[in-house]
């Protein structure tokens, strides 16, 4: 590539970033994820252009370390990269490229559907079962529940894909609601009362799958994901039932009795200080007792004063043993949603806008039919303004616009995204973050738009060692090659 302009200015970009691993340089675009890779050249280059030089004066600077012909060949692709630019202009088109995309993002395309808020377990970690929440036990109406599908199917008129979470709570302990919600969802998709087919999925603790529950979850097409927390000593550690007894055995039964009837099956397993040291044997159980489908991590959440039993002290080595995990399943063909979220924008050099569905593209609706953006603020009705029966009354004018436009809390959920956030605008992991959970920025720091501390950390690990997984995968590609 030649460069036409030697006495030209340029400086690195405000978004580009130096990384090191065992004297091999990265220099990386933040936003773009447009990379280089070298020696200490990259270094030395990097440094030359902190401030507007000519390509000239650099070179000149360089020339008795470095061929020419080099820096000849890097400084172009440096250009051509945006990890050099020649006006500020440039950072800032990049920037608002990015941010239009996450202010437009607010279409309703996904539905936490609490069907009850009674659960058969106690499990040490539940953020819900809070005695700082004024959380009451109850299960939905059958009206209710088909109210709010009404007004889902409304709301998602511009969406696509349009998805649906059966969560809790334990879903199953309102079975004959469950079961005839399903079905409901399917007639309307049927009746073309949805504008695109309808992704149903549930998500249970697996003590209460009967045959009936197959059959129903075959019937309508339902995924469904069971939640493991690995072998039976880490699974008990926490996941015990009213009578203080494990629970492990029967979930697995559960669990089996799902696949043998056909059924793919995911599995959520959360972390926490019982088995996060233990995610290598863990993931072994996965892998070869289980086979899922796909499966997810969950990163312990806290309750709603910011406190939590059996919470993980440690985020980065939370981190560093999500990233071994999901190196040893992509190994067996399992590729896990955490990671995966992260994985799949920097290597189709995409941007993972908004970690959660909760900022501009999901309602979740309560138990008692109450409306809001997130699930774990179940039983604080700050976060829940609006009712199913008040949106159904309006149904015929209803759609996303007019959500956002008439609920203040709405409309700031929908807003917040890393790109709209000082604390995020220069970090080197935007691209992949997401901004987390608004619900644990909130609960620690008094509000959602702080940071989430743990996907902070688990992003800026994974996007670093992602650098260095591509390096490796591009040498052994040219040695093949």
């Amino acid at each position: 590539m030649d460069i036409s302009n030697i006495e030209k200015k340029y400086k690195n970009s405000r978004f580009s970033k130096l990384f090191e691993n065992n004297n091999v340089y990265c220099i990386c675009h933040s936003l773009t994820t447009n990379m280089l890779y070298g020696d200490v050249i990259m270094k030395r280059i990097y440094d030359s252009f902190n401030d507007y030089k000519t390509i000239n004066m650099v070179f000149e600077s360089l020339e008795n370390e470095f061929h020419l012909e080099t820096l000849k060949q890097i400084i172009p692709q440096m250009i051509h990269k945006g990890l050099l630019i020649d006006i500020d202009e440039a950072d800032v088109k990049s920037y608002i490229k990015k941010f239009n995309i996450g202010i437009s993002q607010y279409k309703i395309q996904n539905m936490y559907f609490l069907i009850t808020s009674n659960c058969n377990l106690r499990c040490k970690y539940c953020f819900v079962e809070d005695d700082n929440r004024n959380l009451k036990f109850e299960n939905m109406t059958l009206e209710t529940a088909q109210k709010g599908i009404d007004v889902f199917a409304k709301l998602t008129q511009e969406a696509e894909p349009i998805t649906i979470t059966f969560y809790g709570g334990e879903p199953l302990m309102n079975k004959e609601v469950l079961y005839a919600t399903m079905k409901y969802i399917r007639k309307l998709e049927k009746d073309k009362v949805f504008s695109s087919p309808v992704q149903m999925t549930l998500i249970t603790n697996g003590l209460l799958i009967d045959d009936e529950t197959i059959k129903v979850l075959k019937e309508t097409d339902c995924n469904v994901s069971v939640s493991i927390d690995g072998p039976q000593i880490y699974h008990d550690a926490c996941r015990i039932d009213i009578a203080g007894k494990g629970s492990f055995e029967r979930v697995l039964n559960s669990f089996n009795k799902l696949k043998s009837a056909g059924l793919d099956v995911g599995v959520s397993c959360t972390l926490n200080k019982f088995n996060i040291e233990h995610i290598e044997e863990i993931t072994d159980f996965i892998i070869e007792k289980l086979a899922p489908r796909g499966m997810g991590f969950n990163i312990l959440l806290p309750t709603i004063n910011a406190c939590n039993p059996v919470e993980i002290p440690d985020h980065a080595f939370a981190s560093r043993q999500l990233i071994i995990a999901f190196e040893k399943l992509r190994r067996h063909g399992i590729y896990e949603d955490r990671v995966m979220r992260r994985v799949r924008p920097f290597s189709e050099k995409g941007f993972h806008v908004k970690d959660c569905m909760g900022v501009g593209g999901q309602i979740v609706i309560s138990p008692s039919g109450l409306i809001g953006p997130c699930q774990a603020f179940l039983g604080v009705d700050e976060f829940f303004p609006y009712s199913v029966d008040q949106m159904h009354l309006k149904l015929e004018e209803l759609n996303s616009d007019y959500l956002y436009n008439e609920s203040k809390l709405f409309n700031e959920w929908r807003q917040r995204f890393p790109l709209n956030m000082k604390d995020c605008i220069d970090c080197y992991a935007i691209s992949i973050c997401g901004g987390g959970c608004p619900y644990a920025a909130y609960v620690n720091h008094s509000s959602i738009w702080k940071i989430d501390d743990r996907i902070c950390y688990q992003a800026k690990q994974i996007f670093d060692w992602m650098i260095w997984d591509a390096y490796q995968n591009q040498l052994r590609l040219n040695k093949e090659s």
